[in-house]
């Protein structure tokens, strides 16, 4: 599963896990979502359904990692490196263009909107 994240008129494309919070998050496509900056480390936003939770084991987070953090019900991106923490599954990764997707995500200082959807779009 790929899908397409569009903001700031750049787009994206991440590969998604092949695990249950993964799966729920592609069957609620497409989405328009606001996010904003975490911790100085992170873009959030709020989901308003929840996602399956399954962890399989210790999640390591990556820059470039788009996640889940369960008990907040919150999805996000990293662009920078975090440590471990209870209740993070990974949802996908972008894979081609990482380091101008971090840049781009990071030097966004106010909120913003993305839109995602299911890449190529089924729509």
């Amino acid at each position: 599963m790929q899908i397409q994240m569009q903001f700031q008129g750049k787009s994206f494309v991440l590969t998604l896990e092949n695990n249950a919070a993964a799966r729920d998050f592609y069957a609620l496509l497409p989405l328009r979502l606001s996010f904003s900056d975490y911790v100085g480390k992170e873009k959030i936003a709020k989901l308003d359904k929840s996602l399956s939770p399954q962890e399989r084991g210790e999640y390591d987070p990556q820059s470039g990692d788009f996640f889940y953090f369960a008990p907040w019900g919150n999805v996000g991106i990293f662009y920078a490196k975090q440590p471990p923490y209870k209740g993070l599954v990974k949802l996908g990764v972008v894979k081609a263009e990482k380091e101008s997707f971090i840049a781009h995500l990071k030097a966004q200082k106010q909120d913003f909107i993305l839109t995602i959807e299911k890449y190529p779009s089924r729509e």
